[in-house]
């Protein structure tokens, strides 16, 4: 299947695959999860960072009670893979192996239908949408073909106008809105319930920049749960500011900061149909690792 398709029942009638005989380990102690998820670095930097980030914040943040984690890995002989997923997000599989992609689909079945959708490299990502299609019926559609990037040193960029500053509790409101206009414009599945309660966190871990100039005019956010790395996310720049470099200087300096403190890499996803924001990226030193779909499941007729 190409990818963007989208598999429409009575349309399509999906190849038969074997039950998944591969046991799937549901971890609940993040540092079993992290030792066990160590070999998805042998298949790239920026794809484990997602796992052993996520480990490291579960760490941090215990989730409170009723909020859903799943940390699965899987092991069997040649065949590897791990998945995480929390809250109504996507299921996360990286560079799983098609088999063990397909191992997590029949495991997370057990738990309902309404999983929003998977995220990982392309092999993996089909395979377990083919294997949901034939467990529940719900097709897949591609929303975004992601790019990950990685940075250990920073590119000399020009300066912009302006000057960056921590966040303070006076910028939340407005940081909350405009991550819901950043969360809408590149329409990612993100509640805004689930925003109203992280941003304040967030805030209070000194976790976003803002870049002033003559007011707030963009800002960015990291996660440094893990000791040796942090991911960049999100970037946005208010639409009548763009085009001013402000999103550049804003991430380069965050990014020296972040290398200063002792990160030895930092990571940052983009999408490949955004040339303006991967060419920023580019500019600033982050280079390209690998791609990852994120494709949506969907009701047969929507």
């Amino acid at each position: 299947m190409l990818s963007g398709d989208v598999v429409f029942a009575g349309q399509h009638t999906p190849t038969p695959l074997p039950a998944a005989t591969m046991r799937v380990i549901r971890h609940s102690d993040p540092d079993t999860f992290l030792a066990a998820a160590a070999p998805m670095a042998e298949r790239g930097q920026a794809s484990a960072s997602f796992f052993i980030g996520w480990a490291h914040a579960m760490k941090r943040t215990p989730p409170v009670a009723g909020e859903r984690v799943y940390l699965g890995t899987v092991r069997d002989g040649a065949v590897y893979g791990v998945a995480i997923q929390r809250d109504e997000g996507p299921a996360i599989i990286g560079h799983s192996d098609a088999a063990a992609a397909m191992a997590f689909a029949e495991d997370l079945a057990r738990d309902g239908t309404g999983l929003q959708g998977v995220v990982g490299a392309l092999p993996a990502t089909e395979a377990f949408a083919r294997c949901w299609y034939r467990l529940t019926a719900r097709t897949h559609r591609l929303r975004v073909r992601l790019r990950q990037h990685a940075l250990a040193t920073v590119s000399d960029v020009p300066a912009a106008p302006g000057a960056p500053r921590a966040a303070t509790e006076a910028d939340t409101e407005w940081l909350i809105e405009e991550q819901c206009a950043f969360v809408k414009e590149v329409g990612v599945p993100d509640p805004l319930e689930r925003m109203r309660a992280l941003v304040p966190k967030r805030v209070l871990r000194g976790e976003y920049r803002i870049w002033d100039h003559g007011g707030r005019v963009a800002f960015a956010g990291f996660s440094d749960a893990a000791p040796d790395f942090a991911r960049i996310a999100p970037v946005y720049t208010l639409p009548e500011c763009r085009g001013r470099g402000y999103a550049t200087s804003l991430v380069a300096h965050m990014s020296s900061e972040l290398l200063a403190r002792g990160k030895r890499t930092l990571f940052l996803t983009t999408d490949v149909a955004n040339p303006t924001s991967n060419a920023i990226y580019a500019r600033i030193g982050f280079r390209a690792e690998n791609d990852d779909w994120h494709f949506d499941f969907v009701a047969p007729k929507d």
